[in-house]
Parts: C-alpha cells; structure tokens; sequence
C-alpha cells in the first residue's frame, strides 16, 4: 500500500471533471476532424429524408449495384435490401471503417476504397453493375468529366447511372465550401456534362424544394460550416408533409438527380 503522501489525490473537482466528461461524449458526437464529417454523421439523425431520397431513386435501382461515396451508409442501409450484389465506396478512412462495422453481416455488400476520378480504382469494375449511384460527390471532384466517364466504364450496356448533385450556383456558400464542393449545378450544365461522357439522359428529376432557404441562410447569411443534428431531427419530423407538397414550392431545388441510360 501507499501513504497519502504516495497517493494520487484525486478529490471531489475529479469526480465532477469525470462526470461532465461522460455526460459530453454521450451526447455529442465529436468523432470527426472535419465539419463535412460532422454533417454526414448529423444525417444519421434524419432517416425519413434519406428514405424520401431513397424512394425517389429507387426505381432506377437494378440488383447489382456500386454507390461512389457511400459515406458512412445513410442511404447504403435503405438501398441494400434484395440486391445481389451491392458494392459501397468512400474515399474517408473513417467513413469506410464505419461502413464495414455498420454491415458486417450483409453478405451482399462489399465495401471497398474507391476514387471517383482515379481510374484504376474502375479496372476490376469494368462492365460489372447495371447500376451506379452516386449521389453528392460529383460537385466534390475537380474533375467532373472523368469522373462521368468512369462511372460510365463500370456500366453494364443498357445500365443506369444516378446521379444526384448539388442545384444552382447563386446558394453557393460555407456549408459547400466545408463540404468540399467545387460547384452547384444548372440543369443544361448537368445534362451536357453526362452526355459527354456517353450516357443518354432519361430525366433530371427535382429534389428537396424545401430547404432550399434553410440552406442559403446558413451557408450566405450566418456563414455556418456544418448542420446539426438537431437541425436535421426538427427538419426530419416534418419530412413526411414536405415530400408530399415539395413540387408545390415556385422556386429552384437544393439538388437535380440526373438519370441516364449507357448505350
């Protein structure tokens, strides 16, 4: 044993220090360096948007399946049910990490390092899906033309590429830029861009009216570099109404979901 002398001297300022140390990490979540990660995991906490998001792709879905920025699996997890095959990719480190904890037991699901704009990354993929989702990374990636391209390489012939991007350039602001994005897209912008690269456009749909001012209040006005998850929870308990009258709305959207056939 010890002498008080030899002890630690640990008193009741410890005991409280431990105790809001606790009560902080149970309800923040701080395991992010960056404020994008922070937003991604915030949607953790709006599961009826990602199923409105869900919902509106999922007609164009086929059963074998690659996702480019996957992230950590806010849409992977609505997506993934009776697909044959269902290949989830991220750049992040952390993102893939949680991913492969998230689903490790989904036989039908590989997760896997994958750079949009890196082709090798595409060899082994070559003509293997007949479908690709890629939903809020083509704005991420200077060069959007490439990244058009190899998603059309890993296409089956007759296969579909969704792909969902940020809409119009004039609400552009820090939530963008602390997402990584490069740029907001118009309509003809986008439809030019995937026809470039080879596809045959079926549509641009539409999508998220609704926090089309939240978004440019925060990013122009308060200058803020991440939502909350408070936000998306309050945001989210309304999401059911707002899907339903999102077309009602007389202005632009906050994203476009380019839909396009390879031929």
């Amino acid at each position: 044993g010890r002498t008080y002398a030899e002890g630690k001297k640990i008193g009741l300022s410890d005991a409280f220090a431990a105790v809001f140390t606790i009560l902080r990490y149970a309800l923040v979540k701080d395991i992010y360096r960056h404020s994008g990660g922070h937003t991604l995991d915030a949607l953790t906490a709006a599961p009826r948007f990602n199923l409105w998001m869900a919902d509106t792709i999922r007609p164009y879905v086929g059963e074998t399946v690659l996702e480019i920025g996957a992230g950590i699996g806010n849409l992977t997890q609505v997506l993934l049910p009776r697909r044959k095959r269902y290949i989830a990719t991220d750049l992040d480190t952390e993102h893939l990490a949680r991913l492969r904890n998230r689903f490790s037991n989904r036989p039908a699901l590989e997760v896997r390092r994958c750079d949009l704009v890196h082709p090798p990354d595409f060899e082994d993929l070559a003509e293997s899906v007949d479908t690709v989702v890629c939903l809020n990374v083509l704005e991420h990636v200077e060069d959007d033309h490439l990244g058009l391209r190899n998603i059309h390489r890993v296409l089956q012939p007759g296969g579909h590429a969704i792909v969902l991007v940020s809409h119009d350039q004039r609400i552009f602001g820090t939530l963008d830029v602390a997402l990584g994005h490069y740029r907001r897209y118009a309509h003809e912008e986008l439809r030019q861009r995937m026809e470039a690269a080879g596809f045959r456009l079926e549509s641009i749909v539409d999508f998220n009216r609704a926090s089309r001012f939240p978004w440019w209040f925060s990013g122009r006005v308060l200058k803020r570099d991440a939502l909350s998850a408070s936000q998306l929870r309050v945001f989210d308990r309304f999401v059911w109404l707002l899907r339903r009258i999102d077309g009602w709305f007389p202005w632009p959207p906050v994203s476009i979901i380019g839909v396009a056939k390879k031929v």
